[in-house]
């Protein structure tokens, strides 16, 4: 059984997914309760998950099937402490976005929680295959339902919205997919094999030269992207804005994190000289990103828009991370792709419930809130100081490991870095001031309150906020050892290039 988990986690709702999709609309009710099903044991299973996976470093509950011999392509996947914590955030938060969605997605409801169930594959898929050719078919599949669910469930601009989202994410898988196979000729070239196997091609020794450090640009697009890094970020705030809060909440959530991960997984194992070459670049567009991102907040005046810019702020920090390049930096950034899920992903939906009693977004036309609704005040109140990184909540964890792994290669990057905790506060706190504490001001006749299943589907993160800011073992248990491996392969690479370009 175990060995047959992960394909089980990836297949199940892909296939079930595919199956709902073909009903016809009269069995509206009945797919709405089957993904609900579905859903509901993924999460289940990734729990169990949890409890086969040791807390070590390397692949475990590794499965390895050949699928087009000739070029030695496999469907290859396997589990680590990293992608560990990936599958339960994408179980949980499908499994809390189908139960918020249960009364907000009114037309054609059957349809949208078919095509969540087909994210929800293609996420997994993507987080656990160890071969390049799995991952881009898995990577590519996370969009076609996203396409549909913002083009046809959106807001009034969804359309071009959309259509620029695909834009640049087509743009980028393009040049990722021509990176794959120029990758796995040079395989080819040296070996006279073929293969694709990520665990293989980190060993692939690659000379010091612009065309290396041209294809880890060609990886590295697709994910940067998807994170989004500075200035690749301009499709974010429309995309949040017009996507239908409980898609912003995967998006957001889940969906940013897969370009970190690819990153983490992918790119800089292949290519770690080339990290080390660019890294001060990147570095300098990651605080860019994080100054940039809050400022802008600071200007917005929709709901919506400002928590989009709030998220390309922490995303830059989090990116910031990984361009550094160290056990306490990089363990920071796993367990702070967490948190920016828990709290930007709750903020969204809370917004979500505003937008639906209110018809609105607009902080202007929005105040005095937590004078009629106390008990989603005080939820709002959280889930900012979860976002602003207050200590006692999880933000704080993840912020802080990233400045002190940062501070490590670069004090002046840490104290830049450290503008993302004054300038969230900022844009934060005059936000709550003016929605939640201002004079009363919202739409008449009109009462706040929180549904049943929209609380459900609060209470787990506000839950999360707090455990994960006062308990990390269970978390760190894995994501260090995890990191550990990861560190120690890249400096092995590192070090039998350096002497193969000495003995060259």
């Amino acid at each position: 059984m175990n060995s047959y988990l992960l394909s089980l986690l990836i297949f199940l709702p892909l296939l079930t997914g595919a199956v709902l999709l073909t009903l016809p609309r009269r069995f509206t009710a009945f797919a709405k309760g089957a993904a609900l099903v579905i859903a509901s044991l993924e999460f289940l299973l990734s729990l169990w998950l949890w409890v086969q996976v040791q807390p070590q470093g390397g692949y475990q509950l590794v499965q390895k099937l050949s699928w087009i011999p000739f070029m030695n392509i496999n469907y290859h996947v396997g589990i680590d402490g990293i992608s560990l914590f990936l599958v339960l955030l994408t179980t949980l938060f499908t499994l809390l976005a189908l139960v918020y969605a249960w009364h907000q997605i009114e037309n054609n409801g059957g349809r949208f929680f078919s095509l969540v169930l087909l994210l929800e594959a293609g996420m997994l898929g993507t987080v656990l295959a160890l071969d390049l050719v799995v991952f881009y078919l898995f990577w590519e599949l996370m969009l076609i339902p996203m396409f549909f669910m913002i083009g046809i469930w959106g807001g009034a601009r969804r359309i071009p919205t959309v259509t620029k989202f695909v834009i640049y994410t087509m743009s980028g898988s393009l040049v990722l997919l021509i990176s794959i196979l120029f990758l796995g000729s040079a395989y080819h070239s040296q070996t006279g094999n073929w293969s694709f196997d990520l665990t293989i091609l980190t060993q692939l020794q690659l000379p010091v030269s612009p065309l290396v450090d041209l294809l880890f640009f060609g990886f590295a697009l697709a994910f940067l992207i998807k994170l989004p890094l500075f200035p690749l970020h301009t499709w974010l705030p429309d995309t949040y804005t017009e996507a239908p809060p409980v898609v912003t909440f995967l998006l957001a959530g889940v969906m940013a994190k897969m370009g970190v991960y690819g990153l983490i997984r992918i790119t800089i194992p292949l290519f770690p000289g080339a990290m080390e070459r660019w890294s001060i670049l990147l570095s300098t567009l990651a605080i860019i990103g994080i100054v940039y991102g809050a400022i802008v907040a600071l200007g917005q005046i929709e709901l919506k828009r400002l928590i989009a810019y709030s998220s390309l702020s922490h995303m830059s920090l989090i990116a910031l991370g990984v361009f550094n390049w160290n056990p306490t930096s990089l363990e920071g950034v796993v367990y702070h792709m967490l948190n920016h899920a828990v709290a930007t992903g709750a903020l969204f939906l809370l917004i979500g419930i505003v937008e639906k009693k209110y018809g609105t977004t607009q902080i202007k036309e929005l105040g005095g809130v937590a004078k009629q609704a106390p008990v989603f005040a005080a939820l709002f109140l959280l889930m900012s100081f979860a976002s602003i990184g207050v200590p006692g909540l999880n933000g704080f964890v993840g912020e802080f490991l990233i400045l002190l792994g940062v501070a490590s290669s670069s004090a002046s990057l840490a104290i830049l870095a450290a503008l993302t905790l004054i300038l969230s506060a900022a844009y934060m706190l005059w936000l709550t001031q003016r929605f939640l504490f201002g004079a009363l001001n919202v739409p008449a006749g009109r009462l706040l309150s929180i549904e049943r299943l929209q609380m459900a589907s609060l209470i787990p993160l506000c839950l999360l906020a707090i455990l994960m800011g006062l308990y990390t073992r269970p978390f760190m248990q894995y994501i260090g050892p995890a990191v550990q491996d990861v560190i120690s392969r890249n400096q092995t690479q590192l070090q039998a290039q350096a002497e193969g370009d000495h003995h060259g």
